[in-house]
């Protein structure tokens, strides 16, 4: 019984790394923090409840809901792509303007980055993909008994990833003295959300054209 349910578990865990390592908008938050040594734990924590909410909220049903609902899933890929380009836009307008480097940190800078990160927690279609559509349906198709253990899995890979990430970056911190390094931070970062924009788009003509030939 044991390994039957270390191997829930450990489905759980796989599927949710794999879906998390994936650079996103609340990723590219955290390096940013990290590796400029403002505040970040509270960022991750925000980014961590939030899967975990969302991931939830799937495997109960919501994922399976939207899973038998083809139309409303392309929308919503088509919303993940235009939050992308205009997340994307604003760090190539910040770079083209020289103001990719960050301003020292005060508290009211802090309360909104908090405020940033409940919103690319919550209101990111990106993340509603990976944990609610993705994660929670392949989870709310399995048994009653089966699910929690799954859940648990994919909650910890949100943990793991993110206290890793900003683990890791925190040590890049030498690396971003300059202005310079954070121009080409930022432009890379709206490259990334380009190519993922891009993605979802074309997932997105994948599901209309699936749902036109259907009806």
């Amino acid at each position: 019984m044991a390994p039957y349910f270390s191997a829930l578990y450990l489905e759980g865990l796989l599927l949710g790394i794999g879906l998390f390592a994936a650079p996103g908008p609340k990723d590219t938050l955290v390096i940013r923090q990290g590796v400029s040594r403002g505040p970040i734990w509270g960022v991750v924590a925000i980014c961590v409840v939030s899967d975990m909410l969302l991931i939830a909220m799937g495997i109960t049903g919501l994922g399976s809901l939207l899973d038998s609902r083809p139309k409303l899933v392309a929308l919503l890929l088509l919303s993940g792509a235009a939050y992308l380009l205009l997340f994307g836009g604003q760090r190539l307008l910040a770079c083209l303007r020289d103001q990719s480097m960050p301003a020292t940190q005060v508290g009211h800078s802090q309360r909104g980055l908090l405020r940033a990160a409940m919103v690319l927690g919550f209101a990111n279609p990106y993340a509603w993909l990976d944990t609610v559509v993705l994660i929670g349906s392949i989870g709310a198709a399995k048994p009653a008994g089966q699910q929690v253990l799954f859940a648990t899995g994919a909650m910890t890979a949100s943990l793991v990833w993110f206290v890793v990430l900003a683990l890791g970056c925190q040590r890049l911190t030498g690396l971003f003295r300059t202005r310079a390094v954070w121009r080409w931070l930022d432009a890379g970062v709206a490259v990334l959300m380009v190519y993922l924009a891009g993605m979802l788009i074309t997932d997105s003509l994948d599901v209309f054209q699936v749902v036109l030939e259907g009806g």
